[in-house]
């Protein structure tokens, strides 16, 4: 494998970041035709293993994800098989000669966000006519869950912040709890930096109170603490960040109103916060609050979380889909408007890609591009030209190259893979950014933003990231929570001062 020296510029960064020695890397070694696997495997390859496959270190940096370890093979074998996955795709493979080396993996043009990454190795056989033997049944893996810091809006109910790629926090809008972390209660009509905060790789605003997850897996709360919701096992609200004891591996968060869910490396979900509804996930009620995390039980394999006021939805690694909590109106879509107490599957919905709740609702965006909505639809936010609540999924007409999706109290929000914005649903303060205060029960593209990477939709405002590191923000503004020096509401996009790309 012939190296590519135009990325030696970024792998010498990297390589510098993750304190790992990329010089020198050997050549891949040619590989003949594989020969028909059978009795001449099983002989030469009994009692051959990979004796090490270690990681000197992995990470991601602007859309490119590299790192570097070691193998060794058992006496007996002279070669190695090693190929690399990223999300469970095959990305490359190689085939080095030896007893033990090093391996090195690079992939560019990556989107910013968690990925498992993986390395398998073989032993081999190579006699000294070339004819490879590959021990295809003595296989050695090596996986790391990649948290990567991502440039990120998070929209609040009447806050917004921002995550920097450096790992820190710039917050605005209303602090009546708290919730900016500046240590007072004074609402901000312009972005501060969240200071002591650093190193963070994800971020998620709630009603009155703020999240943030470090990349070594700890997550960190404040603001409101009315029900438990920072998770510290008391009700006292926190001005500034405090750590949530006994949570470590965290790759994922959520927070929407009164409650807080994460996601861990395992691919469990743990929850906690107001209960009233059974939106923890737990079985129960009662009581209705937890303030300490506890585990969703029964759920596994989860890759994305997302909450509502009173319901929470979970994506599978499958493409389906799980729910629970508040179903008044329809918004867990499994026909009926039962609340559930632990988590249940959305019918008919699969190959799913990305998924955000509302006040009551629920969106989803199928890996097709498709949209499809459910539950409350009285500002017309399911999309479908109606104000009838959906019991059911129901595809959003007209929408197709969808790749990411937010939701608001009443209104909906959806990227497109061009960079184009399109919004649905209540319009009371200009969130829907058409200059009008007018619902919309079909989506209508927001006209002059364009090249949009990420949105959130908050409760009645409206928060985008552009690739110049611009933050463009829209509707209610009563707490500054558009972050441009006022606090008028603003029925098209305006740019957050203050913020450096």
């Amino acid at each position: 494998m012939k190296r590519d020296l135009s990325r030696a510029p970024f792998l010498a960064l990297l390589c510098g970041l993750l304190l790992v020695a990329c010089d020198g890397a050997p050549e891949a070694a040619p590989a003949p035709l594989e020969e028909p696997s059978g009795t001449l495997e099983a002989q030469l390859c009994s009692g051959l293993n990979v004796t090490s496959l270690g990681l000197q270190g992995i990470s991601t940096y602007q859309g490119e994800m590299a790192g570097s370890g070691n193998w060794a093979v058992s006496s007996g074998a002279n070669s190695v098989r090693l190929e690399y996955y990223v999300d469970g795709a095959l990305f490359s493979a190689e085939e080095r000669t030896g007893t033990s080396g090093n391996w090195y993996f690079s992939q560019s043009g990556l989107s910013c966000t968690t990925r498992t990454f993986e390395v398998r190795a073989w032993p081999m056989v190579v006699d000294s006519n070339g004819n490879r033997t590959l021990c295809s049944a003595n296989l050695s893996t090596l996986s790391r869950v990649v948290v990567p810091t991502c440039t990120t809006v998070a929209a609040g109910l009447y806050h917004t912040a921002l995550l920097k790629e450096d790992g820190t926090v710039r917050i605005w809008g209303n602090n009546m709890y708290g919730q900016l972390g500046d240590g007072t209660k004074t609402h901000r009509t312009t972005p501060l930096q969240v200071s002591g905060l650093g190193n963070v790789a994800a971020i998620s605003a709630g009603y009155y109170h703020t999240v943030a997850l470090k990349k070594d897996g700890t997550l960190w709360a404040w603001g409101n603490n009315l029900f438990g919701q920072l998770g510290d096992g008391t009700t006292t609200d926190r001005l500034t960040p405090i750590q949530v004891p006994g949570l470590s591996n965290i790759i994922a968060i959520a927070t929407y109103a009164y409650h807080t869910v994460v996601l861990k490396k395992d691919g469990t979900v743990w929850s906690w916060g107001y209960n009233v509804h059974g939106q923890l996930g737990h079985g129960t009620a009662t009581p209705t609050y937890r303030p300490t995390p506890g585990q969703v039980p029964g759920l596994t394999n989860v890759i994305a979380l997302s909450t509502g006021i009173y319901h929470t939805a979970a994506l599978k690694r499958d493409g389906t889909v799980w729910i629970w909590g508040d179903n008044t109106n329809g918004q867990i879509g499994d026909g009926t408007t039962t609340r559930r107490l632990t988590p249940v599957q959305v019918p008919g919905i699969t190959n799913v890609a990305a998924l955000s709740t509302g006040e009551a609702h629920t969106v989803v965006a199928k890996k097709d591009g498709t949209v499809w909505a459910w539950g409350y639809n009285y500002y017309g936010q399911v999309g479908n030209g109606t104000t009838t609540d959906r019991l059911t999924p129901v595809q959003v007409p007209g929408l197709t190259n969808v790749t990411a999706l937010g939701a608001g109290i009443g209104h909906t929000v959806a990227l497109k893979q061009d960079g184009s914005v399109w919004i649905w649903g209540d319009n009371a303060y200009g969130q829907l950014a058409d200059g009008t205060t007018t619902d919309r029960l079909t989506p209508v593209q927001v006209p002059g933003l364009a090249d949009v990477t990420l949105l959130d939709g908050g409760g009645y405002h409206v928060a985008t990231l552009r690739p110049d590191g611009t933050v463009w923000v829209w509707g209610h503004n009563t707490y500054g929570q558009v972050g441009d020096g006022t606090t008028t509401h603003r029925f098209s996009p305006v740019r957050t001062v203050g913020l450096s790309p």
